[in-house]
């Protein structure tokens, strides 16, 4: 993306916490209160297939968390995606968060839409886009739609497609530690190695402003970083089998660390502090 972004992405491993320290949730809150009619989180249930159900749960939570201006969207058909009251919710959105499902759901009723120009400028402006479990993988402009989850990645299993698009150079993988995933992103990151890995726990997210992200939760990210692979299967003429990968790079990133993704590279601690 060739503009300058003012906005902000808030990228959740799903499972947030909803019930003692809230911390995420928090975190999307705030930014979303003010005094003009533009102070508005917009709840997008896309991805659900039980979407007011998904609608009825987050309102409450938000609501619990103290946000007062709350709005929902729900997008069951493509059609719904060129509708000039449903483009209307997203440009008086200030926070726009997508729930979790299916994130082909996301894709496939969103790309390239008006309700899609629409996301992308508020974006551009300054709007927050903050996203969880489905909501975080269909951020990049690649995301994982398939693969086995608790098993050593194999060629044949690891399913890609081109997604949102709102951040460049990633690919996002949610739950990852609970559901064994680092196999299949590391299957990911062969197939694309120019861009970073990033796995991230459940209750757990990352905060992306400009080519920086911190972590916050009680979880933590891994990043792979394939810049430096010498040898992947993927090169060889089958499909099937378990993928090799050669020299590939690991940081794992608890709360409050700090990454540059231009540098593809952690913010040492006593660096930290300058860089906020």
């Amino acid at each position: 993306m060739s503009q300058k972004i003012k906005g902000k992405l808030i990228i959740i491993g799903g499972g947030e916490d909803t019930a003692h320290e809230q911390t995420i949730l928090k975190e999307v809150c705030p930014v979303s209160q003010g005094k003009n009619g533009r102070d508005r989180l917009l709840i997008v249930t896309v991805a659900s297939t039980s979407p007011q159900e998904t609608a009825d749960k987050y309102t409450q939570f938000f609501t619990d968390v103290g946000v007062k201006e709350i709005d929902v969207l729900d997008i069951p058909s493509r059609d719904d995606a060129h509708d000039a009251a449903k483009v209307q919710q997203m440009e008086q959105a200030k926070v726009i968060f997508f729930t979790g499902g299916d994130q082909l759901r996301i894709t496939s009723q969103l790309g390239d839409s008006p309700l899609y120009q629409c996301l992308m400028k508020r974006f551009v402006a300054g709007a927050t886009v903050a996203g969880t479990s489905a909501g975080a993988a269909a951020m990049p402009q690649t995301m994982i739609v398939s693969g086995q989850s608790d098993e050593s990645n194999r060629i044949s299993t690891l399913g890609m497609a081109p997604g949102l698009g709102l951040i460049d150079g990633v690919i996002i993988d949610s739950h990852f530690a609970e559901r064994g995933r680092m196999g299949r992103l590391l299957g990911a990151i062969a197939q694309n190695p120019a861009n970073l890995g990033l796995g991230i726990d459940e209750d757990t997210a990352i905060i992306v402003a400009e080519d920086q992200f911190h972590v916050i939760g009680t979880g933590a990210v891994y990043v792979v970083d394939g810049t430096g692979i010498t040898y992947s299967s993927l090169s060889e003429e089958q499909s099937e089998g378990i993928v090799s990968i050669f020299n590939v790079k690991l940081h794992v990133l608890g709360e409050g660390d700090r990454f540059n993704l231009s540098e593809k590279q952690p913010i040492l601690p006593e660096k930290q502090a300058e860089t906020r």
